[in-house]
């Protein structure tokens, strides 16, 4: 038996602009929270070393239209490479990547003979979610732990401590 169940139409419109009400509300919220000024983060070079297209894509979008300078590297070799040509500001780094480990790309910059090398900050951003995991990031050199999936505004709010802080 196939019941349907009817609401008058002026509850749905009424429940469908409260919804509405209450997403704009969030979106202007969240907009808020990942809000910056672009002056404080111009020349701030962001690297991401990220082997998912996508996910790369993405936060490479979002942080550059926050005013970041952001390049990507796909893998541990070309993203150590990178780092060690460019210098930047920060790394945000995923661990399970093809060619060198992210844990290896974090202990060759740590261990490195230049002070440049070793006092990049590094953001784990990464589907390693164990305590051990966590643990040894932090133990390696990390600045920072962030596991996927992730919400940006997390992510951002690390970023300021590390990059924005006076």
């Amino acid at each position: 038996m196939n019941a349907k169940v009817f609401a008058p139409a002026f509850y749905k419109e009424g429940f469908r602009m409260e919804t509405e009400a209450a997403a704009k509300k969030m979106k202007t919220s969240a907009q808020k929270d990942i809000s910056v000024d672009k002056t404080s983060t111009k020349k701030k070079r962001i690297l991401i070393i990220e082997d998912e297209y996508s996910a790369s894509k993405f936060l490479s979008m979002r942080l550059k239209n926050l005013g970041f300078v952001v390049s990507t590297a796909f893998d541990g070799v070309t993203g150590l490479k990178e780092a060690t040509e460019t210098i930047p500001d920060l790394i945000i780094l995923d661990l399970m990547i093809p060619k060198l480990p992210g844990e290896e790309v974090c202990k060759t910059l740590r261990e490195s003979f230049d002070e440049r090398l070793v006092k990049i900050p590094i953001i784990m951003l990464t589907g390693k979610d164990s305590m051990v995991d966590k643990i040894l990031g932090k133990v390696i050199g990390a600045d920072a732990y962030l596991t996927k999936p992730y919400e940006f505004s997390d992510l951002f709010e690390e970023i300021k401590r590390i990059l924005l802080a006076p």
